[in-house]
């Protein structure tokens, strides 16, 4: 691949596609009935609408407040839960470019299999992370990755919180804030390159639109025309938000939001674990920056939310808010996925020569068969949500109660396509018999001598249509105590769930006698569970700079399997969570620490058997471990975040054919160091360290990816004689181009993501 110089893009003229954001330059700030003068020192990324208490000196990188923890603004010093929130300066001043980036600064988040890096896929304390945004969860497979541009600060709570969400998974949740409109006038453009091929432009502008201030106003947008490190990555999106705000009285306040976001981007499934020659480990195949997955594996995606938000304050005690929002997503992906393939593991099926996966059997000889899978994808989800908020004094305790109900519906449809000359093992058969292919496996090459680069098929046909509906209902309560040194929170949620699912195969498939087994209609809907999910936790404050918390809480998760052999659907997924630590505020609240030591159990974690009939293996995950998410103020100029974590995960009760939950990192650690020289030079650099993981969860499968440790560098400037509206930032990540590998697929195929290679980026943000 060729790499084109910062220097090179610098002097370049920008893509006409990004003329949008321009427009919006000129138009957002232009006299919007603010009769006062804006600030030119403002910074639109600290301009919140509500001033937030905040205890401790880092403002600057870290943020007491948490949303997510109590479903209200909390002060996470009074909350006996694990919660770290990261807002967007941090982001900023790391040059974070993705969602990814900013996790990596808290203890116990690992990143997990992203899908061919479309998603943002991550692990807290070794189980998959639900991801929600502004509170509401993203549903499908379509989901966006996070706009970084879009968001105010980021939210990680540790352990389960069923109890204020609903089906989750027990290790915890990533919620991701939006920015919010602001009465100051403020408005930010950023351009963003990097020596790979990175174009990126913004635009966030916020202020009043009367003279009153009682109508605000925010608007995000992003144009973006890139090439990515990797051979045939380039991608482009098109996202705007707008939000406006109107206090309609004293009392009651009106959010109306929408958002659009349109991607088209690479699907890249990364490398494979292949057996050595002696057929006695593994070996992961070095392909640099080319794919196996050839130019055209890609996958467009629109989407839209929209949405509002009503907030009214009944009286002193009481404010009442009730939330709507609709997200819609349309995908059409054309995606390549691939398997070791040797000589070895051909098979005649059906009078057809079909390609095996060598799995773990076979010694690599150098044959990989891609195969594709096409799609179309449309989602639509509804989420309602009514809450009550009741602040007093009983005695001598005080207490904030969250309570409420919630429902959610989400409807989507796929129609899954298959090509007749690139098949995979299943349907090469098939192919060849319903479709006369004479070559179902044309997407076979060589690692060693042939070109990966290879032309669409064009052959596609209609494989199946599924559909499926899903429908949750929940009321909760929780009470967040104080009672002299003393916090408490307690809570119940109740929630009933169904799922509808209608599978419907190509009638040409089915009228295929030979396919029977394998391919049938299917047209089920799941007995409708109900769950009680509880919470209990307290904190007892030592002194102004020590406090001690615990809790125990629990999680639910529908399983969603039905066991043809049993003829019963698997039961729910349940955890219980156990969580002891202590809160430090030393050195005048300039050393802030959170350390903590947990337990968790998850009952009837169920993995399909390979074959039919289908049936399913169920068992128990463990977790336990500890971990310190900190930050420390050494003086005005020099301060610093940090983290470690350690995390024991295994399965218990398990079948002899599995191995270990994958992607956990047993230890990570990461810190960063930022440093003011002056008024108008600043410098920071971060070590970000991943310990082994396992590659699969299979014991055949018995794959490491190997620890690693990544160095960024950065440095700003921010002149004078611009009047602080100018910031020019210069990044190096990955300074050391270091080789590794973030993630594994967790399947049959071995797929392994690729970590990304040193880069150097360039980012210039105008203030006015």
């Amino acid at each position: 691949m060729n790499k084109t110089l910062i220097a090179k893009y610098v002097s370049s003229r920008i893509k006409p596609r990004h003329s949008f954001i321009l427009a919006l330059a000129i138009i957002s700030p232009i006299a919007l009935a603010a009769d006062e003068p804006t600030d030119q020192n403002t910074n639109t990324e600290n301009n919140t609408l509500d001033t937030l208490v905040i205890s401790g000196v880092k403002q600057s990188l870290t943020t007491n407040v948490s949303q997510s923890s109590m479903r209200t603004e909390a002060n996470l010093a009074e909350i006996p839960r694990s919660v770290v929130v990261i807002n967007d300066e941090i982001a900023s001043e790391q040059n974070a470019s993705s969602l990814s980036d900013v996790v990596h600064n808290i203890s116990n988040v690992s990143e997990d299999n992203n899908y061919g890096g479309t998603r943002d896929q991550f692990s807290i304390r070794g189980f998959n992370a639900n991801v929600y945004e502004d509170g509401a969860r993203v549903y499908g497979v379509a989901q966006d990755k996070a706009v970084m541009e879009d968001i105010q600060y980021v939210e990680v709570v540790k352990g389960p919180e069923s109890v204020l969400y609903g089906n989750m998974n027990p290790g915890g949740l990533i919620n991701v804030i939006s920015k919010k409109p602001s009465p100051n006038q403020a408005t930010d453009i950023e351009l963003n390159l990097d020596e790979h091929g990175q174009q990126r432009l913004s635009i966030d502008s916020t202020g009043a639109l009367n003279k009153d201030k009682t109508v605000l106003y925010r608007i995000v947008g992003v144009t973006d025309d890139s090439d990515g490190w990797r051979d045939d990555s380039d991608s482009t999106q098109t996202f705007i938000a707008p939000t406006i705000t109107w206090f309609a009285s004293e009392d009651t306040e009106v959010t109306l939001f929408y958002k659009y976001n349109k991607e088209e981007l690479p699907f890249d499934r990364g490398t494979l674990a292949v057996r050595n020659a002696s057929n006695t480990g593994w070996d992961f195949l070095d392909i640099d920056s080319s794919r196996i997955g050839t130019s055209f594996s890609r996958q467009e995606r629109e989407t839209e939310k929209f949405g509002f938000e009503v907030a009214h304050d009944v009286n002193d005690y009481w404010t009442t808010r009730f939330k709507y929002q609709h997200q819609k997503r349309d995908t059409d992906g054309r995606r390549v996925h691939f398997y070791a393939a040797s000589d070895a593991s051909v098979s005649t099926v059906l009078g057809t020569s079909v390609r095996n996966q060598d799995q773990y059997k076979v010694a690599f000889d150098g044959n990989i068969n891609r195969y594709v899978n096409d799609s179309q994808a449309s989602s639509n989800t509804d989420i309602f949500s009514w809450e009550n908020q009741l602040n007093f004094d009983w005695g001598k305790s005080s207490h904030t109660i969250i309570t409420g109900a919630d429902a959610t519906r989400y409807k989507e449809t796929i129609i899954n396509n298959a090509s007749k000359s690139w098949s995979n093992t299943t349907m090469a058969a098939l192919s060849a018999r319903i479709f006369g292919e004479t070559s179902p496996n044309s997407g076979l090459y060589n690692y060693y001598t042939d070109s990966s680069a290879a032309n669409d098929p064009n052959d596609y046909y209609h494989l199946n249509t599924t559909k499926e509906e899903i429908k949750e209902y929940g009321i909760f309560i929780n009470d967040l105590i104080k009672y002299g040194d003393w916090n408490f929170a307690v809570g119940l949620r109740h929630d009933t769930y169904s799922r509808e699912f209608k599978d419907t195969y190509d009638s040409a498939i089915l009228a295929d006698s030979a396919g029977r087994a394998n391919f049938s209609n299917s047209d089920a809907k799941s007995p409708n569970n109900s769950n009680l999910s509880g919470q209990i936790g307290a904190l007892y404050k030592l002194s102004d700079s020590v406090s001690f918390f615990s809790n125990i809480a629990t999680s639910y998760l529908p399983n969603n399997n039905f066991d043809t052999v049993k003829q019963e659907w698997v039961d729910p997924q349940e955890g219980t969570q156990y969580e002891a630590g202590i809160r430090f505020s030393l050195l005048n609240h300039k050393l802030n620490l959170t350390t903590s030591a947990f337990h968790i159990n998850l009952d009837n974690v169920a993995y399909r058997n390979d074959g039919n009939p289908i049936s399913y293996d169920v068992y128990k995950q463990r977790s336990q471990g500890f971990e310190i998410d900190g930050d420390y103020a050494i003086n005005d100029q020099l301060t610093t975040l940090f983290s470690y974590g350690y995390t024991d995960v295994d399965f218990v009760d398990s079948p002899d054919s599995a191995n270990k939950p994958v992607n956990v990192p047993m230890h990570n650690a990461s810190a960063w160091l930022f440093y003011d020289v002056t008024e108008e030079w600043g410098v920071g650099t971060g070590i970000l360290y991943v310990g082994e993981r396992a590659g699969n969860r299979r014991k055949d499968y018995d794959y490491k990816l190997d620890a690693y440790t990544t160095t960024d560098v950065t440095l700003w400037y921010q002149p004078s004689f611009a009047n602080d509206q100018l910031r020019m930032q210069l990044t190096v990540a990955n300074i050391f181009d270091e080789d590794y590998y973030s993630a594994g697929s967790d399947s049959t195929q071995n797929a392994v993501y690729l970590g990304e290679p040193r880069t150097v980026s360039l980012k210039a943000k105008y203030s006015f």
